[in-house]
């Protein structure tokens, strides 16, 4: 019998076909929490969020995925914050809600003036739920996470966004969704500096407790470095296929420090909130310098579930990941194939 010959793009479509987002979580839990609020019980994502008030990474992680479930809820937390026993949580997840919402409109580029204008309104409104939750409850992170989200979306200044970095690190020195957006902040794109970007990157990654996913900043400064770089090359009148090409700075020592990095914390084999982002954002780096057995084990550890970073700096984030995905042989949660 003739042999069926692989077709690229089938395989890309079928393995798109079968990723889900991890934006609501991979957690079971939580997954059925945020199915639970768009159907319109908002009840269930207030006691998930009392659940975990001393896990700063959980409690961020689960703010995250109840907000982005709650967009299409708004008055029923708004409702919740006016009502609620416990007003520093429904404020915390009315936060979360309108950032979500904030930014799941047309930003960056995309965004034409009056985009620009609609996404600076929606920041500042949920900024006000985020203070006062900060204020209600004076030890938690979790609003000064997301306010640092505020911060740079709204063009803030350096002053300001060092400020909230400040207040974060006091309460969880540590947290990953922190160290991501710091990380972005700095970026080239944003008027930050490459040197400074990676500096704290590998700060970060080198001071990670033992079995944290933090050290997988190093691959998300990698990506903000390259989405800089094409960027600047196509205004610059360059192709925009040339400098996709491009590797940046993923080159010799880097790669080395990345492949340790990521051993080191597979090694640890301590299970994390974040470990499905992490995996992707390795995942990414070894795929884009050709390293196919590590590419391939990082994205079969993510199963089944897509990040949208960093996939979404260059393209859309589920069909990025499906395609590195089907050409590693990687079948979504079935390891390859």
């Amino acid at each position: 019998m003739w042999p069926f010959a692989r077709n690229p793009e089938r395989d890309a479509r079928s393995t798109e076909a079968a990723l889900v987002p991890a934006a609501f979580g991979t957690d079971p839990v939580l997954r059925s929490g945020c199915a639970a609020v768009r159907e319109g019980g908002v009840a269930a994502g207030l006691t998930l969020l009392a659940e975990e008030r001393d896990d700063p990474e959980v409690r961020v992680h689960r703010a995250e995925a109840l907000g982005r479930a709650a967009v299409g809820r708004l008055d029923g937390v708004a409702a919740l914050a006016e009502g609620s026993a416990d007003r520093a949580d429904a404020l915390l997840w009315l936060g979360y809600a309108l950032l979500a919402a904030a930014l799941s409109g047309p930003v960056g580029a995309a965004a034409g003036r009056a985009d620009r204008k609609a996404l600076d309104a929606a920041l500042t409104e949920a900024r006000l739920p985020l203070e006062a939750a900060a204020r209600l409850r004076p030890d938690d992170p979790a609003p000064w996470a997301a306010l640092q989200t505020v911060a740079m979306g709204l063009g803030a200044d350096r002053g300001e966004k060092d400020r909230i970095w400040g207040e974060v690190v006091a309460r969880a020195p540590h947290l990953l969704p922190a160290h991501m957006t710091r990380v972005r902040t700095l970026s080239p794109a944003r008027g930050g500096s490459a040197e400074e970007m990676f500096a704290v990157a590998g700060a970060a990654a080198d001071t990670a407790p033992e079995g944290s996913p933090l050290p997988s900043v190093l691959a998300l400064a990698h990506a903000e470095y390259l989405r800089a770089e094409r960027a600047r090359i196509v205004a610059e009148g360059g192709s925009g296929y040339i400098a996709g090409l491009g590797l940046g700075r993923l080159t010799g020592e880097s790669v080395r420090e990345l492949f340790d990095a990521a051993r080191a914390w597979a090694r640890a084999g301590v299970e994390h909130e974040r470990d499905v982002q992490a995996h992707h954002l390795f995942g990414w780096a070894f795929y884009r310098v050709e390293a196919t057995e590590a590419a391939a084990w990082h994205l079969g550890a993510a199963g089944r579930y897509y990040c949208d970073l960093p996939w979404s700096f260059f393209g859309r984030a589920r069909a990025g990941a499906a395609d590195a995905m089907s050409r590693l042989g990687v079948v979504p949660g079935g390891g390859r194939a």
